[in-house]
């Protein structure tokens, strides 16, 4: 049986509520200890994922539950700030529009970041319409910020392609935050 056919409420212990739990996590209703034990506070962040889904709040995890929160969790925009568009355009200064040439205008603006900062850059073509840039600097000198993550999704309309949407990710200096790429601005 898996996890997602598997019905855990108070008291389930094991493999799939250490899924649960870290899924929860993820999602900022569960603040606890990740235990495979099913107890009160992981009751109560079922409760609320499950109001926030409009879902029987009723703190049993079954087929609707897991199905919501899988759906949620295997978004690949999960967890990722969204930020304007047009926005991003001016503030990257991207004048070109295939994704190769935003690719490389979004390397070569990068003289600005800290010296210190390691940078990564991904093309992934997923379909011949639909491209995808992954745009990532570690080791930025921030106080608050160890590193940040852009993701810009493009689509090609009758041979044009348009950003359509871009989220950002970070992952906070230690003592400021999570450690983990995260959507949740660093404090």
């Amino acid at each position: 049986m898996n996890a997602t056919s598997t019905v855990l409420k108070e008291g389930s212990k094991g493999a799939e509520v250490t899924k649960l739990q870290e899924n929860l996590k993820k999602l900022n209703f569960y603040s606890g200890i990740v235990d495979g034990i099913f107890g009160a506070k992981t009751k109560e962040a079922v409760i609320n994922f499950q109001k926030s889904q409009q879902l029987v709040a009723d703190g049993i995890v079954g087929e609707k539950t897991w199905s919501k929160l899988n759906a949620i969790i295997s978004d690949p925009r999960f967890d990722f700030r969204v930020i304007n568009v047009q926005e991003f355009i001016k503030r990257a200064g991207i004048k070109a529009t295939n994704p190769k040439a935003v690719a490389a205008q979004l390397f070569s603006g990068s003289e600005e970041n800290d010296p210190a900062s390691d940078e990564d850059i991904s093309l992934t073509y997923t379909t011949r319409e639909t491209a995808i840039i992954v745009y990532t600097v570690i080791g930025l000198g921030d106080d608050s910020v160890a590193a940040i993550r852009d993701r810009i999704e493009l689509k090609s309309k009758q041979n044009k392609w348009e950003i359509i949407w871009v989220g950002q990710q970070y992952k906070c200096q230690p003592n400021r935050g999570h450690q983990g790429w995260s959507g949740v601005i660093c404090s």
